[in-house]
């Protein structure tokens, strides 16, 4: 399931919720930093530095969680 860009994005306890929900984050399969002006945010370490990658609602995918 893909976001929409209305969803509200929070970053709380290592765990991303999408409007109040749990949300298993699919894609993309990168470690969460978490969220800055609504994007999501995720960092990969490469050699001596990293990369920080700032991603929009629509482009996650992923599913509620049950719990």
């Amino acid at each position: 399931m893909k976001l929409k860009s209305t969803d509200t994005l929070e970053f709380i306890n290592r765990g991303l919720k999408v409007n109040g929900k749990s949300f298993l984050v699919e894609y993309p399969d990168e470690p969460i930093l978490g969220i800055k002006e609504g994007k999501l945010v995720t960092i990969v370490f490469r050699g001596c530095g990293c990369s920080l990658t700032h991603w929009e609602p629509e482009d996650i995918e992923g599913y509620f969680s049950d719990k």
